[in-house]
């Protein structure tokens, strides 16, 4: 029996060369660090997206993907190319919408393992912080974007009367659109376990964008064209 001045039971304290040991595994070597970043960030939707403004910034480079120089009679070199992505990219939204939906479904079945006692180790976000991002994306980004699109039309930004109101619509409708659901493809890429309540955000935008972008839509067309437009008549 041990006694009360009996510390072999009691768990050692590691030594100075030890605890430095264990600081130096935690720490990554900078360029481990940038690598894992990197595979967070360049998912396929992002690489795409930059691999196209990089050809579209060369013509000669786009001019071998499409006929951009006005003469019918030629077609561009490796134009097949370009239809077999175009074809391939015409099903980006289906498959979006239906990760969309295969996550929402998911969404359902962890809450019925939940009730069952099951352990469930995704991510799903609270009622009220759904409602309050909602709220933030659909109402509170719509406003910032008035009042700074009205700010630099009225003391920074002059644009020829042509053109000015649909350079101020498009400065707006950046702010006024849900989530795209090309962030629940980045999500599924990123191995996440928060896909499930991603989904359940974005479907829950979806369902209030009938009403609120609606009425959000209206109100930045109407300020566009009779508001920031000088030439415009209501």
């Amino acid at each position: 029996n041990s006694g009360p001045n009996d510390y072999t039971n009691l768990p050692r304290v590691p030594s100075h060369q030890q605890i430095q040991i264990m600081q130096k595994a935690d720490i990554l070597p900078l360029t481990e660090t940038l690598h894992r970043i990197s595979l967070k960030v360049f998912q396929p939707p992002v690489i795409g997206a930059l691999l196209g403004l990089f050809i579209a910034s060369f013509p000669r480079l786009r001019g071998l993907l499409e006929n951009i120089w006005g003469d019918g009679t030629k077609t561009a070199p490796m134009k097949w190319l370009f239809d077999g992505i175009y074809s391939v990219g015409q099903a980006a939204v289906p498959i979006n919408m239906t990760i969309l939906g295969i996550n929402l479904s998911s969404t359902f079945q962890k809450k019925e393992s939940k009730k069952s006692g099951q352990k469930d180790e995704s991510k799903v976000l609270p009622n009220r912080t759904v409602l309050a991002v909602i709220i933030g994306k659909m109402i509170v980004m719509p406003i910032i974007g008035i009042v700074s699109t009205w700010f630099l039309q009225r003391y920074y930004i002059d644009f020829p009367d042509e053109i000015d109101a649909t350079c101020y619509l498009v400065m707006m409708i950046v702010f006024i659109t849900p989530t795209a659901n090309n962030v629940m493809v980045m999500v599924e890429l990123s191995g996440s376990s928060s896909k499930e309540g991603m989904a359940r955000l974005i479907g829950w935008q979806y369902i209030a964008s009938p009403v609120v972008l609606s009425v959000v839509l209206s109100a930045v067309v109407s300020l566009a064209s009779c508001h920031f437009d000088e030439s415009g008549k209501c």
